[in-house]
């Protein structure tokens, strides 16, 4: 990571380290409290998101690589959310400017609450007040486990169903983590809201030869109104 880039130590509900460094992008003379929750939600991607999520299915309708009743859980561990100054969007490449929470949340995205719910917070901390462009999710492992018996890759391999499950391999998932679309305002109390997505998770799943499985978490803001 660059040293340009700037770390707040957080953990859930706990922040261990608060305020930050002026970075020449925000108001760095006020801070806010920032909470990220997450819900799962596959209603709140249409009509709202249905755009997009016509463009990742290739058409609508299309079919899944498994269906999401196949999944007993997707646990993963996020050490490491990272935040992009609105100003900042076109020099995103640049790792010095994104702003880097370090985290320490391990949970199922598949018992995540719905919209219906309390959300589950999983890092808090502060950061300058203004307006962000976006942000991403970075996860240390992660690990499915199969409901039923499912083929997956070119060969068709067999993932068996129950514990202990599979490693999950995430795509660019270390070099640029868990891509979310969300933009929000930093004030004095902020919350940026999460919902993944199952179904359009599980339209893009391989596996490999070596028992690991091959797959992006869908993780995207949360609409108004969902």
């Amino acid at each position: 990571m660059s040293m340009a880039t700037r770390s707040l130590h957080v953990a859930l509900l706990a922040v261990f380290a608060g305020g930050s460094a002026a970075c020449g992008l925000l108001d760095s003379s006020a801070t806010g409290d920032v909470r990220v929750t997450m819900q799962q939600s596959d209603a709140a991607l249409s009509p709202a998101m249905s755009g997009w999520f016509a463009s990742v299915a290739g058409v609508d309708g299309a079919a899944a690589a498994i269906s999401k009743d196949a999944v007993q859980s997707l646990t993963i561990t996020v050490n490491e959310i990272q935040f992009l100054p609105k100003a900042a969007e076109a020099q995103a490449a640049d790792e010095g400017v994104w702003i880097s929470l370090v985290v320490d949340a391990t949970f199922d995205l598949m018992a995540l609450p719905t919209t219906d719910g309390s959300p589950l917070v999983i890092a808090t901390g502060s950061l300058d007040v203004g307006n962000y462009g976006d942000v991403r999710l970075f996860v240390a492992s992660a690990q499915i486990v199969f409901k039923q018996d499912v083929s997956l890759g070119v060969s068709l391999n067999t993932f068996t169903a129950g514990e202990p499950g599979y490693p999950v391999d995430i795509p660019s998932g270390p070099e640029t983590g868990i891509k979310t679309d969300a933009e929000f305002t930093v004030e004095a109390d902020t919350d940026v809201s999460l919902l993944f997505s199952p179904s359009a998770t599980f339209l893009t799943v391989t596996g490999t030869g070596d028992g690991h499985v091959i797959l992006e978490p869908v993780i995207r803001s949360k609409p108004d109104g969902a």
